[in-house]
């Protein structure tokens, strides 16, 4: 039970410390204003998506990450240099499963979409760095030497009911020990914070500056295609005892440049230059697959996670993470290691896991429940 405890510290101190559990600062700062000064000299087109998003279509090579001091000299990468053995991802073989689509944006060639706001928010609001109480997990765990992790989730909407609430569906990959962490998250999130209860695609990092930072709310992250709109709704969204929609997300280390990668499918999106980073430079030491809660209510009336049901009614009706494998020292993609991996749940009353095994694809696991528990 000790080191069981010590495990769910750990993970738990990663997605607070993530942002995922802040307080919302509503101030504008002064790194902001300059970051919004980079964005408003270098847009090439403003674009609105039929969900009431508005786009900044941002000069490639002018995007915010590319001014901050420590990139003055960096190049970017437009791919990586190699690909993981055995990179690819199996679709489901179900008929009711579809793979969903990442928001999509019609920036032209040379540009990277970055989010203005939305129809119910003008501004979108920072995440300060600041910590909350709580936060509730229930998914997998590895630990081991990561270069890499591959999940399949399938997005939902969850309800949330406070303002300051969220329900996110995350690939989580981080180095845990020896002084202060480094993360990186990527996946699904719905928050009241953006004005509504979609699900939306966003990437949270803590490099070792050990601030965090959400989408493109400050530098870190660099884009490399004009499509893909981070910060945006996802859509469809799985519906419970109906279609299932997969997401395919990845995050693999270049094993020359040292950048961290996303990857949607088979499909780079961009990534996280490797001087953000000490520990992550080298390796990640632990992955976390599955669903996060947290908010103001969460000790009161915790909102739902997955599909909003207890992870034992399975197939179509629960939220499931498929298709887990990683990356080892050899960058090659391989299963978990059953003997440092686990199902577990922080909060089984409210949260559950369900059916965790593996096959031919990789590991697998149900996750979830209702929420409006009292956990204690």
């Amino acid at each position: 039970m000790k080191v069981l405890s010590q495990i769910v510290a750990t993970v738990l101190v990663a997605y607070l410390t993530l942002a995922l559990g802040v307080k919302v600062n509503t101030h504008q700062t002064s790194e902001d204003e300059d970051f919004q000064e980079i964005i408003k000299k270098h847009v090439k087109r403003t674009i609105s998506t039929k969900f009431g998003e508005v786009f900044d279509c941002v000069d490639i090579y002018q995007q915010p990450t590319l001014h901050h001091p420590l990139l003055k000299n960096h190049l970017l990468q437009k791919k990586p240099s190699s690909y993981p053995k055995g990179f690819h991802f199996k679709s489901s073989s179900s008929a009711n499963t579809t793979e969903s689509a990442l928001p999509m944006v019609a920036c032209p060639v040379g540009t990277v979409p970055i989010l203005q706001k939305t129809n119910k928010v003008g501004h979108i609001p920072l995440w300060s760095n600041s910590l909350a109480a709580g936060g509730e997990i229930a998914g997998i765990k590895t630990e081991g030497d990561i270069y890499g992790a591959r999940v399949t989730l399938n997005i939902y909407e969850p309800q949330v009911k406070g303002h300051g609430d969220f329900s996110s569906q995350v690939l989580t990959l981080m180095h845990g020990e020896d002084g202060p962490l480094e993360a990186i998250v990527v996946g699904s999130m719905v928050s009241q914070t953006f004005g509504d209860s979609f699900a939306r695609f966003h990437i949270i990092w803590l490099g070792n500056n050990h601030k965090s930072c959400m989408d493109f709310h400050c530098q870190g992250f660099v884009q490399t295609v004009p499509h893909i709109g981070v910060g945006a709704r996802i859509s469809p969204v799985s519906t419970y005892n109906g279609k299932q929609v997969d997401l395919q997300l990845m995050l693999f280390q270049d094993p020359k440049k040292k950048h961290w990668w996303l990857f949607y499918d088979t499909k780079p999106i961009g990534y996280w230059p490797n001087l953000y980073f000490t520990k992550l430079r080298v390796k990640a030491n632990i992955v976390e697959f599955g669903g996060l809660v947290n908010g103001p209510t969460i000790h009161q009336d915790p909102p739902q996670m997955g599909s909003g049901h207890f992870a034992a009614e399975g197939n179509g009706k629960a939220a499931y993470a498929r298709d887990v494998k990683i990356v080892d020292s050899s960058y090659k993609v391989v299963d978990l290691n059953f003997d440092k991996s686990f199902a577990y749940s922080t909060k089984p009353p409210c949260y559950t896991v369900d059916s965790f095994d593996h096959n031919s694809d990789g590991a697998h696991v149900y996750y979830g429940g209702p929420g409006g528990c009292h956990p204690s």
